[in-house]
């Protein structure tokens, strides 16, 4: 059980949920106490972590490149507060790196005034660290994306996890940061993007 109760009865959207870390970041929160909607195409890990927290978990599974779903789930938390959204599905490796983006800037910005009003923020989390050039061009696109939103006045800041970062082992450090990203203190440091896991940093040698 978490000692942290920093997301306690706060309200959470994490796309790329049926991603390892995206699981492990809904784990987090339920286990704050938080109440988290996961969304994914993959509806079996959603209903997994669902059933681990049923009375904390909300499985949703849409399509990352459904605009029209994503719209009407944008729209729907008009009525509610939202105190965090963490974006893993960048992380995806068969994800479109044009959907990608277009489902980033689209979430973020719809829901940067719900987010404000709770005191709430985005963090997105996309892979960075590889030597070939398609990757790296994907992780400078996902970088200047968030500066870009920053700049318009939408709470985000981003996590580049470089290659030890995404191993099972350092998921609960992973967490750790996303989460604290996401809390007001960090609000006035928007656009930032901390690599996450490059060598020497300390807990993933």
């Amino acid at each position: 059980m978490e000692k942290s109760r920093l997301f306690a009865d706060r309200n959470c959207l994490v796309l790329g949920a049926a991603h390892p870390v995206g699981q492990a970041l809904c784990l987090r929160l339920a286990a704050q106490g938080g109440f988290v909607v996961a969304l994914d195409a993959d509806e079996t890990p959603l209903q997994t972590l669902a059933a681990r927290h049923p009375r904390r978990i909300a499985p949703l599974a849409m399509a990352l490149s459904d605009t029209s779903g994503l719209q009407r789930l944008t729209a729907s938390w008009a009525r509610d507060p939202l105190h965090g959204v963490f974006l893993a599905h960048p992380l995806h490796d068969d994800l479109r790196l044009e959907d990608g983006l277009s489902s980033v800037a689209h979430v973020a910005q719809r829901l940067a005034s719900v987010l404000a009003t709770a005191g709430g923020a985005a963090v997105m989390l996309f892979a960075d660290g590889s030597e070939t050039p398609q990757p790296r061009a994907a992780a400078r696109a996902y970088a200047t994306l968030t500066e870009t939103l920053a700049e318009a006045g939408v709470p985000i800041n981003a996590l580049a996890l470089h290659p030890p970062a995404l191993q099972p082992a350092a998921q609960p450090r992973v967490c750790q940061v996303a989460l604290m990203m996401a809390l007001p203190m960090a609000h006035p440091v928007r656009g930032a993007v901390m690599p996450v896991g490059r060598r020497g940093s300390r807990g993933f040698d």
